[in-house]
């Protein structure tokens, strides 16, 4: 029998809005799968009907409303209240820090810096899709995720991959797929931290235990993705070895640094690590030639398309001269391995590769120089230099405003918890989306300086106001639907229901980590959500409460590929815009594998090998 917290008198006659666990009938389980419909409604319109994004989410908020206010009997006021409040949160910081990115992007691919870095990729790397998938999708990804986080390398990554042609859903789906062990310690530690601040547990067990479970799935993760990406023979038997490059010198690297060091660094320096083990691997080894795999240069439609000649090391003279017939269908059947059979005929959507020219990725192509190269690689490194220097100067908290949410803030009775509900939106005019913003700023005096008009400045904003008009939208009405099913006490209900397993929570201790992330799109807010509850069932059970929070933040990895807020961002920049039902019927059985390891791997470490679990 479940104890059901219940309010004192005190705080009723105080006039809060007193949150209620059991509404339905005074019933947990009733009252769980009642809080359930809402995260119900969003899965079936995004999955099944496929419907776009923005209306999902939407469709979700008001089924939410409606229960918040008539079930849980929230007041109109402040229902509506914390949905102000999640919208202002969506747009700052989150979709400031995207904003930026995109912009910095923008400015890349207006000025031709990006086709630089195109050349560097394609003239120091295998025109294999199979190795581009790894260094881009896999070591470059993290390291972007170890900066900004946030959608960031979704959006970056998958654009990159669909200008080598690949095919727009695979290349979303397997950066999606990609960006799931980086996340905790994503944007410079920012989930750990958080975790940390709201629990009271120290950061560095946080971390040490986190990296006692995330580099477990980092290992095997690139090879997971070939297997699925190019099937059994053409991507794990032919690509292993790439595959344990990638993989071993992520999760190593990702181990020590979160031991060792702390939060703040371990994705970062294992992108890194990662990327440049796996670009001096392929110098001395490549997988063997496969027509299908080959990347393709997609052209602009007026544009001649490269001279098709392949390196004599890659192809026999017979495959050359056959090569420039077979460019063209190279570039559009992209669709291979065990994802030929993913998506049927009725998915068939128009993609950016349309009325341009496409040309051997591996044809003869100028290598950069070395001021081109580092043209090509500035807009990174300023991201990079510019944020690790922001983070570790605490820059953002200069200027901090914290605005106490009217008749919210302390008006909510957290009945879980015992305690009112704080509602504070802290502004910082100098958070880390103004950090990439300045990295922007530089990047583009540094373009003016090559020449270029000021005109492409402003281009670029209108690009980035196309590309994100409808993931401001989405993100917006998700967060408010988080914050709604926050405050409202939905979310609570769900969690104590959860936690009422006893023996068997470790396990389901990840899956609150994969519904929280599904809900805000952010570890740093699944953290927000559950991460104490993780604490206060651990200690009830006589479970560690540094493994279990952990736990949350672990898991909440796993469901970021299938977050709407994540999803709109990567198909509204690779010209998919309305397709994310697609992206997500083709991530979430990967999702919900991950998941499962990663229980698995959080009760053998409870029961198991407990002297894995660093002290409180």
């Amino acid at each position: 029998m479940v104890n059901i917290p219940v309010a004192p008198a005190n705080a009723t006659t105080a006039g809060l809005f007193v949150q209620e666990l059991a509404p339905i009938g005074g019933s947990l389980v009733g009252s769980f799968f009642v809080g359930l419909i809402p995260l119900i409604v969003v899965l079936v319109m995004l999955g099944v009907f496929r419907i776009p994004a923005h209306y999902s989410s939407f469709a979700g908020l008001v089924v939410c409303i409606f229960i918040a206010i008539f079930a849980w009997h929230m007041p109109a006021q402040q229902c509506f209240e914390s949905i102000a409040n999640g919208i202002v949160y969506a747009n700052w910081p989150i979709m400031w820090i995207v904003v930026n990115a995109m912009f910095i992007y923008n400015i890349a691919v207006r000025s031709g810096k990006f086709e630089l870095f195109r050349r560097w990729m394609i003239s120091n790397t295998p025109a294999d899709k199979r190795i581009l998938l790894l260094i881009i999708g896999y070591s470059f990804g993290a390291l972007l995720e170890g900066v900004a986080g946030f959608g960031t390398p979704g959006a970056i990554c998958s654009s990159l991959l669909v200008s080598l042609g690949f095919d727009p859903i695979d290349a979303l789906t397997y950066t999606l797929i990609f960006d799931t062990t980086p996340v905790a310690f994503g944007a410079l530690g920012i989930p750990v931290t958080t975790l940390a601040t709201l629990t009271g547990l120290p950061a560095k067990s946080l971390s040490q235990m986190i990296g006692r479970q995330l580099p477990f799935v980092s290992l095997f993760l690139p090879t997971y993705a070939l297997l699925f990406y190019a099937g059994w023979r053409d991507g794990l038997l032919a690509c292993w070895p790439a595959g344990a490059v990638a993989g071993i010198s992520f999760a190593v690297t990702q181990a020590i640094f979160s031991n060792l060091v702390g939060p703040e660094l371990p994705d970062l320096i294992a992108g890194l690590v990662s990327l440049i083990a796996i670009i001096g691997f392929v110098q001395w080894w490549k997988p063997p030639y496969n027509e299908k795999y080959v990347a393709t240069m997609v052209v602009a439609g007026g544009e001649e398309p490269l001279a098709p000649q392949r390196r004599s090391s890659d192809v026999s003279s017979k495959q050359e001269i056959h090569e420039e017939e077979n460019a063209t269908k190279d570039g559009e059947e992209t669709h291979h391995g065990s994802d030929e059979k993913a998506t049927s005929s009725d998915d068939a959507i128009p993609t950016e590769n349309e009325g341009r020219q496409v040309a051997p990725a591996n044809a003869v192509v100028e290598k950069p120089t070395l001021y081109e190269a580092l043209f090509a690689w500035l807009p990174w490194l300023l991201i990079v230099v510019i944020v690790i220097i922001w983070t570790f100067c605490k820059v953002s908290a200069i200027g901090q405003v914290n605005v106490h949410w009217p008749h919210l803030d302390n008006q909510v009775w957290l009945t879980l918890y015992e305690k009112k509900y704080a509602a504070v939106w802290s502004f910082q005019p100098l958070a880390t989306g103004t950090a990439i913003l300045v990295a922007g700023l530089v990047f583009l005096i540094c373009v003016l300086l090559t020449g270029e008009h000021i005109s492409i400045a402003w281009l670029s904003v209108v690009d980035t106001a196309k590309q994100l008009f409808y993931p401001v939208i989405t993100v917006s009405f998700i967060m408010a639907f988080a914050y709604l099913y926050n405050y409202s006490g939905i979310a609570y209900t769900v969690g104590l229901t959860l936690s009422s397993v006893g023996r068997a929570f470790p396990f389901l201790s990840v899956w609150l980590g994969w519904l929280a992330c599904f809900l805000s799109g952010s570890d740093t807010s699944a953290n927000s959500l559950f991460g104490n509850l993780q604490v206060v069932a651990a200690r009830q059970i006589g479970l560690s409460p540094i493994l279990m929070a952990a736990a949350n933040s672990s898991g909440a990895v796993t469901s970021k590929m299938i977050s709407p807020q994540n999803l709109t961002t990567g198909v509204a920049t690779i010209g998919l815009r309305g397709k994310e039902g697609l992206v997500l019927r083709r991530t979430i059985v990967h999702s919900i594998i991950m998941c499962l390891a990663l229980g698995v791997i959080t009760c053998i470490e409870q029961y198991g090998i407990p002297q894995l679990i660093p002290p409180e």
